[in-house]
């Protein structure tokens, strides 16, 4: 007699696709999902490379990211910085239709990622001659359930104003972060640091929602976050916390490093003509993000930084550390924070 959940028999395809689409909602996290979905391919169709892109726009240009991958040549972090030489991947997003490209030992397969009508990001697959036997329309069907779920994350994840990351995205990137035995690990073996934390505050923001209206208030701030996704990095994470405060993480930068982004990024809004304004300006606060330190213990490092900065005349980057060492913060200890804490 066949047991139906006997663990020793092979799962049948209804089932393995009813698994994925468990595992996938079950996800509450970006990268999570996409790695959740190249795990979910590559069980269904035993494709050995599965890659995950998602789209972005900085600088203008058109761009593919890889979130999630099991190609060991395309590791999740690889920005394709031009599709113009990715022919496959520019037709999948222009067509919204799954593309084929015939190779020598197989074939590859580039699905589209929806949300709401529009290419999100894409999926790659590629399958070798022996194992060609698949289904387009199971595979884009875990890709719409992918897109689907991925839109509701970004909803509760993103600004609505801005869309850059919100302060629950916020919370939760430092729950995970801070807490990485990998990246304590790297740290303690002395491979630097792990990356930098930076407030940035929109100088003298209240004058200019009274003076010019909330509405032109809003204006500015989408085109601060306009800014801030063309000077960063597509690997660096950017976040809204509220009103005119932003967090910019910089991944695998040191200090010295995230510096001179931050100021060439606070050269960009200083020289930035703003309409009605013309000039607004930035004040930064920086810090090392170490692993095991408290959240609340890394975002008031940044903060003194960043309120040194505010009563020091303004649009200028200050570094918790540099302060630290020449003892400039000792004045600031009981100094109300400007930057919320969780």
């Amino acid at each position: 007699m066949i047991v139906p959940n006997d663990p020793c028999l092979p799962l049948s395809i209804d089932q393995q696709l009813l698994d994925a689409v468990v595992n996938l909602t079950s996800q509450r996290e970006l990268e999570a999902l996409a790695e959740s979905l190249v795990e979910s391919i590559t069980n269904l169709t035993n494709a050995p490379i599965v890659s995950v892109y998602t789209l972005d726009t900085g600088l203008g240009q058109l761009s593919a990211n890889v979130i999630a991958s099991s190609n060991p040549y395309e590791p999740k972090g690889t920005h394709l910085s031009s599709l113009d030489s990715h022919s496959s991947l520019r037709e999948c997003i222009e067509s919204q239709e799954i593309i084929t490209i015939e190779l020598n030992n197989g074939r590859r397969k580039v699905y589209p990622v929806l949300e709401q009508g529009n290419v999100s990001g894409l999926l790659l697959c590629e399958y070798v001659k022996s194992n060609l036997i698949q289904s387009d329309e199971m595979v884009q069907a875990i890709t719409n359930v992918y897109g689907n779920h991925q839109s509701l994350l970004n909803h509760h994840q993103r600004d609505g104003l801005t869309s850059l990351y919100n302060r629950a995205a916020l919370q939760n990137w430092l729950g995970k972060a801070l807490n990485d035995d990998r990246l304590a690990d790297r740290r303690a073996d002395g491979e630097g640091s792990i990356g930098c934390f930076a407030l940035l505050d929109i100088d003298f923001f209240k004058r200019i929602n009274d003076t010019q209206g909330h509405l032109y208030g809003d204006e500015v701030l989408q085109v601060f976050a306009d800014l801030m996704r063309e000077s960063f990095r597509f690997n660096d994470q950017l976040f809204r916390y509220g009103g005119e405060e932003f967090v910019a993480v910089l991944s695998e930068t040191d200090l010295d490093t995230a510096l001179v982004v931050l100021e060439r990024f606070r050269t960009t809004i200083s020289q930035h003509n703003f309409s009605q304004l013309n000039q607004v300006t930035v004040t930064i606060g920086v810090s090392e993000i170490l692993p095991r330190l408290q959240s609340g213990k890394l975002i008031e490092r940044a903060d003194k930084a960043l309120y040194y900065g505010k009563n020091h005349g303004r649009n200028q980057v200050n570094a918790f550390e540099w302060l630290d060492q020449g003892d400039f913060l000792t004045s600031l200890e009981d100094q109300p924070q400007s930057f919320k804490l969780f």
